[in-house]
């Protein structure tokens, strides 16, 4: 779009990173729970306004992108960047819409990407049948209800014997969490794709989108699951 990127604040920045971060004129805000805090920070000490965003996904990505371009009189800049990018992945993702529709999926992740990827799941046809998070709060689970629909399950800090329970009760045809539940997903038969450290990631952006599409379609569709007694 034509925007100078000052800086990014990520986990592993450096101060050399940094240094500069208080010249931008806009925080483009995507972890939605530990940087507010320090966005709220810049914004009171250096008169620096920030816009929180999800970059998972072509719906939210692409909603991203107008809203930056809005603040800063870019709009046609943004639908043109928006529609070359969606061209080039939308024939990969129809494909895997095609072959994950109707599959259910239960995600147990951080709390802003609980209700971030309810969103993608839907964009692939698929169902979320339950979502859980350990330190959500108030407001992730208002999203996550608004965005889950009727009946499906929301859940605050469940243990491994909850966990269990809800793999063998509903068998979702996904679990998307973290790699301590690698291992019970497995034991039970239960497909299983790592959305912190992810699998062949990273998953933001259009490009990224792909990448999660094709991680959740050669999961699901591992032939190893036909050998478990019990799963078809």
């Amino acid at each position: 779009m034509g925007l100078r990127i000052l800086c990014t604040f990520t986990g592993n920045a450096s101060i050399n990173d940094l240094a500069m971060a208080h010249r931008a004129k806009l925080n483009v805000m995507h972890c939605q729970r530990s940087t507010p805090y320090i966005c709220e920070l810049m914004e009171e000490k250096y008169d620096l306004p920030y816009m929180p965003v999800s970059l998972f996904g072509i719906e939210q990505t692409s909603k991203a992108l107008r809203d930056v371009a809005a603040f800063f009189g870019l709009e046609d800049q943004a639908e043109a960047v928006i529609e070359s990018e969606v061209s080039k992945i939308l024939p990969e993702i129809e494909y895997y819409k095609e072959n994950l529709k109707g599959k259910r999926v239960f995600i147990y992740q951080g709390a802003p990407r609980a209700w971030h990827w309810i969103k993608l799941m839907e964009e692939l046809g698929m169902e979320v049948i339950g979502a859980a998070t350990t330190f959500g709060h108030t407001d992730d689970y208002e999203k996550i209800v608004e965005r889950i629909g009727n009946g499906g399950l929301v859940i605050d800090n469940p243990n491994s014997v909850e966990l269990k329970e809800i793999l063998m009760k509903y068998k979702p045809d996904l679990f998307i969490s973290g790699l301590k539940e690698k291992f019970l997903a497995y034991k039970h038969g239960v497909p299983f794709v790592n959305g912190h450290s992810y699998e062949r990631g990273p998953y933001a952006v259009y490009s990224g989108f792909v990448k999660f599409a094709k991680d959740i379609h050669t999961t699901i569709n591992n032939p190893a699951w036909g050998l478990i007694e019990g799963r078809t």
